[in-house]
């Protein structure tokens, strides 16, 4: 799904099953699956669910896609089939049929569709792929070739399927007041950058949420970005939210800040849930996998940061990504880093 409408059909088909950022093509269908009579697959879990897209898609030019769904309805020791939908740039509205052929650790995948839109009567597409299932049974990864009446297409998409939130921990006791409290002290920032001083774009007014966490380490590489703070793990971990049109919870934002004509700009960037290790795809393609839409993010969308340039990096609890579902109004400190290579950098604090 690369830049025309035919690519973002292709795109929408396979990734029929989110922005992530780390995010990336399409996505249609399950990695490497062993079968057993019970239907299940290798890891002893069910394919049958809805299987969501991480990453938004990524494209040189307006033309864009998202919201992919890929519906398993049915399945046996032997095949799966069901559904998929998505929306792309223009108005334009993917759906189709899909079916997997299982054998072993392989899933052959065929997919029959048409897009429809504004000024586009009916486009058919046919896609076909070979999968593999990953990550305990969570994460499909498969790439993709066919044909559309746009012209041939192909890529490679990676999809999930949401777990269900963690049951949150049991509270506290709570304990029998002193006599004299003392206040609690209001937690510092400690930004690296004054957060009032920054513009946000196309996410929520985050600048008077308190830094209650502190980062740790920024790892980058060519498979995105890993992110350590305080309140990421254990029994004060940030909660999780299930934002409208997800079927699993996401626990925190992570939020990119750039120098652009001389003035600091930020937005929610990529969603991460609880568990996720890594997430965004590399530097190189930040701007345009993370802030893809000018209309929502700019300036974002034309600043990719050189390497060696001086960026900020925050979290906030809750998907603050063009949208705000969160539990607790709570963010981490800024922190800026020079920008990385692909090859990636280890950043401690």
């Amino acid at each position: 799904m690369r830049g025309t409408l035919s690519l973002a059909l292709v795109s929408a088909a396979l990734m029929a099953g989110a922005c992530g950022f780390d995010h990336s093509t399409n996505v249609l269908t399950p990695t490497s699956i062993n079968t057993n009579p019970s239907g299940s697959s290798a890891s002893g879990n069910t394919l049958v669910g809805m299987w969501s897209s991480n990453a938004l898609p990524t494209l040189p030019t307006g033309s864009t896609c998202g919201n992919f769904h890929y519906q398993i309805a049915s399945q046996t020791p032997t095949s799966i089939a069901g559904t998929f939908t998505g929306d792309c740039g223009g108005g334009i509205t993917i759906s189709g049929n899909a079916t997997g052929q299982l054998s072993g650790t392989s899933v052959a995948m065929t997919v029959n569709g048409t897009g429809t839109g504004p000024g586009l009567p009916g486009c058919p597409f046919t896609l076909t792929g070979n999968g593999a299932i990953e990550d305990n049974g969570n994460t499909l990864r498969i790439p993709f070739s066919g044909t559309t009446c746009m012209g041939p297409v192909s890529g490679v998409e990676v999809m999930r399927k949401p777990q269900p939130t963690a049951p949150p921990p049991a509270p506290a006791p709570t304990p029998t007041p002193d006599p004299t409290p003392t206040p609690t002290p209001t937690p510092t920032s400690n930004d690296a950058i004054d957060i009032n001083s920054i513009s946000i774009v196309g996410s929520p007014d985050v600048r008077s949420w308190p830094a209650t966490a502190t980062i740790r380490a920024l790892d980058f590489n060519a498979s995105g970005l890993a992110i350590d703070f305080t309140k990421k793990d254990g029994a004060g971990r940030w909660p999780d939210v299930v934002p409208p049109g997800w079927d699993g919870g996401l626990q925190y934002t992570v939020w990119m800040v750039v120098n652009h004509g001389g003035r600091w700009y930020t937005a929610g960037g990529v969603e991460y849930w609880y568990g996720l290790g890594r997430s965004g795809g590399p530097p190189s393609r930040y701007a345009s996998n993370w802030y893809y839409n000018p209309q929502i993010w700019a300036p974002l969308t034309y600043h990719q940061p050189a390497v060696g340039e001086q960026v900020g990096f925050f979290v906030t609890a809750g998907d603050q990504r063009a949208k705000d579902s969160h539990i607790v109004a709570e963010r981490s400190n800024i922190v800026v880093v020079p920008f990385p290579s692909d090859g990636g950098a280890y950043y401690p604090f």
